[in-house]
Parts: structure tokens; C-alpha cells; sequence
């Protein structure tokens, strides 16, 4: 199991890449790079300075702008990512000089490493941090960026910010509207920071298991994915479901569901397309009191370790999140009082994290890690309304950390927005839309064309990842297809066998070779359009082993539950022999 502290960064951290960046890289492939020392306090209260490493990938043709990279978390580093930023906006390169700064405190930019497992090691984090870490906030990283404006020459910055980045953007552009060319926030954290305690979270699961649901053939088992969710958590109350773990060489252990841990699948599914199409069978199989569905999810799709986030991350974002979130507590009050604050705003506000208990959702929040920061003044704030300097707001409606509802909040401040929604996408969208709409609106945008709703691209909308299928638990719960009585069940299970393996394997590079468990049991082989199956049972007590090349090949079925024998699979039909029983089926 994650600790608290590193499912929070999972939960929390948003950029371009696939991982956490929060360690310098050497200068990317192609950039200048360098360093600029900037006063620690921008004030002048406080002596010291902050060394920032940044990099700039040049224009290919004539520069018309300066489009600076502002990534997340508050934590990462993005120098690392400079160039796969720069490959996702590469009709942009012509004309924009592309730059991607460390903000103060991540990677080359001053970041503190601390050592945090347990929330007990935040407060040990913010000793180590020492009288700095009241400078480690977004409005000093806003004046950074003046300072890097200025040491670049330029007159006016275009800012891309993802998640935190575009907090970071959206203090920029209303202390500094007139050096601002245009801003384009991805994924944004509000301007007034963090939600700390997760409501918007909670509140917009609901609406995303639909949204996931809907296109795909879960659609058809599971008719009211929200019901579903409410029915899981009240079976899982305050215990656990348990379920076979099948590892990839098919050794099967017992793993356990507790609200705990279904409730963080969701909040980091967002990150995850195959996750996140999922997730609405199975919490419906969880609410049936099946667990192995949403066990082997969690295997195919975030692996043993469930991802993580390093001590440098965690410092940055402790420094500026427990000072700047909204929590039910001013960041500058005792520690001794904070406990009982939020207590009392639980009690009065119980209902907002319906269907999970309070403390499920808490204990996942900046709230269950801030209450042992060190107080610290609250910096300054800027104007809740934004200037009249052209917006665009792209946001995944799959979104669950920054959701879509919170995005509308912010389109709301700038009298020059617009509100890019994609369909599939969830968190960190420019980097996750596999259909180009996002990329596509921000090229426009920033050529000052028209930018296109993705709802009007429906021939690019087919390449979302269909939502994943309802595993039955048992052969009775499936109807008979191909042939009737038990041999019928029988093909039943093999087909959601079949449909169950393709699932899986959205999420693999099939030109390389690769090995996926089974859901119950056994465990799939394969390079390219070939699968072998050993063993692999999806439906309990219907084992299935054979080869497919392509749509063809011969399965053998076995298990305590079936009617044993063989299916032979072409293009265009399933023959064979269940239970001593002949059948054909055509088309299938």
C-alpha cells in the first residue's frame, strides 16, 4: 500500500509527461540553456537568492512569440520535458521560441529533498525546508518569471501552464497583464489555489463514471454507474472485499477493496485512460461483492508499486499547498487548533463527500497532510478576476483533480476566455487527448484562428478507448449464446474472455512481446496480432488455453463450471464442441 503522503502526490502531481519530473536533467537536446539568480524574497524582506535552471528550444523560422512551459504538481520540474512538450505543439515550433523553466524549489532550481512517508514527516519535511520555505510560493514564482522575461529580452511571455502551472500562470497574468501575450491553462488549479479537502473531487466522480461509461459496452450492463459506486462503498462500509491477485507468471495471491483504496483508483484515474475505462464495470462487479475485476485493473493498469512522487516533489508541494490550499484552517493558526477545525467543518458538511465517509476522502487530501505544517503567513493575494488578455481553458471532462466543474469556475474570470472541454481526456490534457483536439485548439489559439469544440471532430472522438466490459462472476449470470443450456454459457464465457484480453491489451506495445495476468487465473502471452492463453479464467471455473493468430485459432475450455471442450475461431464463424455438444456460430 501507498502512505498517505505518497498517494496524495499521485493524486495531486499534473504535467506533461507520464511521470513525475522533479530531478534536473541535463539541458534537452537542441535548447540553450541556463541559469538565473533571482532574489529569494522579491520583496526585499528576507536576504538570499534562488539559482533557476531553464532552457530554449529555439524558432525554426521567424519568431513571432515566446511560449514559456509552467508544469505542476506544485513540484516538478520541467526542463526535463522540454522536448516532448515541445513534439505535442510542433506546428508551433516555427514561430515560437519554446522555454521551460524549473520553478524555485524543483529540480535544478533549488529543490530540498526530504525524506516524507508518513504525514508524521511533514512537519520534519518543513524543519529541513527551514525559513525558505515561506518563499517557496506562487507569487514569488510569478515574479521569477518577470525577471526571466526580462534576462530574455522579450516583450510579452505567452504562458502554457498545466494543473499548479497554471496557478502559476493565472498569478502572472493579473500581476504582469501588460508583458502577457496569452495564456493557455491545461488542467487548471484555480488562481486561488488548491481545493484541500476534495469536494469538487466528489462531487464531479459521479458525473465522470457516467461520462466513461456511456460510449462503451459497459453501457449496456451497467445502466446507473453512479448507483453503482454508492451501492460499492456501502458494501465495502468500513471492511474490505478480498479477490484473487494474479501476477503475470499466474501466481495468485489474495489482495483486498476498501473504501480507502477504491476511493484513491478513482481520484487517480484520471492520469490513466485504461483505468479510467475500467472502473465503471468494475465497481459495479464490487457492488455485487466480486472484487477480482477491479483487483485486475489495478494490476494491468498501475502495477505493483501504484506509481509514487520523490522527496523533492513532496517539498515544494507541501511549502506552497498547506500555505496556499483552501483548507478549513488560516495558515498561519496554531497546529493544536487545526484538528478540531476540521472537525467542525466535517460535521456541518458531511453530505459533500457522499457516497464515501469524510474521513476516506480526508485522509487522501491536503487537509489529512497540512495539519502539522509549521504556520506561516498566507502571501499576498491577487484579484480573484482575471484581465482582458486572450484565455484558453482546456480541460478533460474525465478530469477529477482540476474537474471540469472547477474549469467553468475559472473560465468565468477573464473576459477574453474560452473553454476547450474534450470528451475523453482526463488530467493534463495536451499530453493524454489521444485524439489531437487539444493540440489542435491551442495551435488555432495562439495563431489567432478560430478554435474548433471538440465535439465538432467525431470522426477523430471514435479513437476514444471504449469503456471496459462487466465481468459475470459466475457462468449462471451469463446468457447462452451460439448453443443453448450450458454449452451456451460456456461460449458466453469464452467471448467475454476474449473481450475482457483486448481490454487489457489497449494498454500494451503489442510490437514487443508481453505478458498480461488473467483475471481469476493464469496468465496471456503475445508479440504483435498473436495471443496465447494458459489457463486464463475470467468467469470462475471456466479455464481457457490455446492461440489466436489474428481472429483464428483454436481455444480448449476446462474448469470445474464448464462444459469442457474446443471453439475454433475464423473471421467469419466459432465452431466446435462444449459438453459433447456441436455448434456453429456465424459472424461472431
Amino acid at each position: 500500500m501507498l502512505s498517505r503522503v505518497a498517494t496524495f502526490a499521485v493524486l495531486t502531481l499534473g504535467a506533461i509527461g507520464l511521470a513525475p519530473a522533479t530531478a534536473s536533467a541535463q539541458c534537452p537536446e537542441g535548447a540553450q540553456c541556463g541559469k538565473l539568480t533571482v532574489p529569494l524574497d522579491h520583496k526585499g524582506a528576507a536576504p538570499g537568492t534562488v539559482d533557476l535552471t531553464y532552457g530554449t528550444l529555439k524558432a525554426t523560422g521567424t519568431r513571432s512569440g515566446t511560449l514559456v512551459l509552467l508544469t505542476g504538481g506544485p513540484g516538478q520540474a520541467a526542463l526535463p520535458i522540454l522536448n516532448d512538450f515541445a513534439e505535442l505543439i510542433e506546428p508551433l515550433r516555427s514561430s515560437y521560441d519554446i522555454v521551460a523553466v524549473d520553478q524555485r524549489g524543483t529540480g535544478g532550481s533549488g529543490a530540498v529533498d526530504c525524506e516524507v512517508e508518513e504525514a508524521e514527516d511533514v512537519a520534519a519535511c518543513a524543519t529541513k525546508l527551514g525559513d525558505k520555505r515561506a518563499f517557496w510560493t506562487t507569487s514569488q514564482t510569478a515574479h521569477d518569471l518577470e525577471r526571466l522575461r526580462i534576462a530574455l529580452g522579450v516583450d510579452k511571455l505567452t504562458l502554457f501552464g498545466v494543473s499548479y502551472g497554471a496557478q502559476v500562470a493565472q498569478e502572472y497574468v493579473r500581476r504582469y497583464p501588460a508583458q502577457t501575450a496569452a495564456v493557455v491553462l491545461d488542467s487548471p488549479t484555480p488562481v486561488d489555489g488548491l481545493d484541500g479537502v476534495d469536494e469538487l473531487r466528489t462531487f464531479g466522480a459521479p458525473r465522470v463514471l457516467r461520462e466513461v461509461c456511456y460510449p462503451g459496452v459497459c453501457h449496456e450492463t451497467v445502466q446507473a454507474p453512479a448507483d453503482a459506486l454508492e451501492a460499492a462503498v456501502e458494501r465495502l462500509g468500513d471492511g474490505a472485499l478480498r479477490g484473487p491477485l494474479v501476477s503475470p507468471s499466474g501466481r495468485v495471491t489474495t489482495a483486498r477493496i476498501t473504501q480507502a483504496s477504491l476511493y484513491s483508483l478513482i481520484a487517480a484515474s484520471d492520469t490513466s485512460p485504461l483505468l479510467r475505462a475500467g472502473l465503471p464495470a468494475a465497481i459495479a462487479s464490487l457492488a455485487a461483492g466480486d472484487a477480482a475485476p477491479l483487483i485486475h485493473l489495478v494490476s494491468v493498469t498501475l502495477g505493483e508499486d501504484g506509481g509514487g512522487g520523490s522527496g523533492s516533489a513532496i517539498s515544494r508541494l507541501l511549502a506552497t499547498s498547506c500555505v496556499e490550499a483552501r483548507l478549513p484552517w488560516a495558515p498561519d493558526s496554531p497546529v493544536a487548533i487545526r484538528a478540531d477545525a476540521l472537525k467542525a467543518f466535517v460535521a456541518a458538511r458531511t453530505e459533500a463527500f457522499a457516497p464515501f465517509d469524510p474521513e476516506v476522502v480526508l485522509d487522501s487530501s491536503l487537509a489529512g497532510l497540512c495539519a502539522t505544517w509549521p504556520p506561516t503567513p498566507k502571501p499576498e493575494g491577487v484579484p480573484y478576476a482575471g484581465p482582458d488578455v486572450p484565455v484558453l481553458i482546456i480541460a478533460g471532462r474525465q478530469d477529477l483533480r482540476t474537474p471540469l466543474e472547477s474549469a467553468r469556475r475559472t473560465l468565468g474570470q477573464y473576459p477574453n476566455g474560452k473553454l476547450l472541454a474534450v470528451r475523453s481526456a482526463g488530467h493534463s490534457v495536451l499530453s493524454t487527448d489521444f485524439t489531437g483536439c487539444a493540440a489542435t485548439g491551442m495551435v488555432a489559439f495562439l495563431r489567432g484562428e478560430a478554435v474548433q469544440q471538440c465535439s465538432q471532430l467525431e470522426s477523430r472522438d471514435q479513437a476514444a478507448l471504449p469503456a471496459g466490459p462487466f465481468i459475470p462472476a459466475s457462468l449462471s449470470a451469463l446468457r447462452a449464446t451460439g448453443t443453448s443450456g450450458k454449452a451456451g454459457q460456456t461460449f458466453s464465457a469464452v467471448r467475454v474472455t476474449l473481450t475482457g484480453i483486448a481490454f487489457d491489451t489497449a494498454g500494451v506495445d503489442t510490437d514487443k512481446s508481453f505478458r498480461l495476468p488473467g483475471l481469476r487465473a493464469g496468465y496471456v502471452t503475445g508479440k504483435g496480432s498473436s495471443l496465447t492463453l494458459h489457463g486464463v479464467e475470467w468467469v470462475s471455473g471456466v479455464k481457457v488455453s490455446g492461440t489466436l493468430r489474428g481472429a483464428s485459432g483454436t481455444l480448449t475450455v476446462s474448469g470445474s463450471q464448464a462444459a469442457a471442450g474446443t471453439v475454433r475461431f475464423t473471421r467469419s464463424s466459432a465452431t466446435g464442441t462444449l459438453g459433447g455438444k456441436p455448434f456453429t456460430v456465424r459472424g461472431s
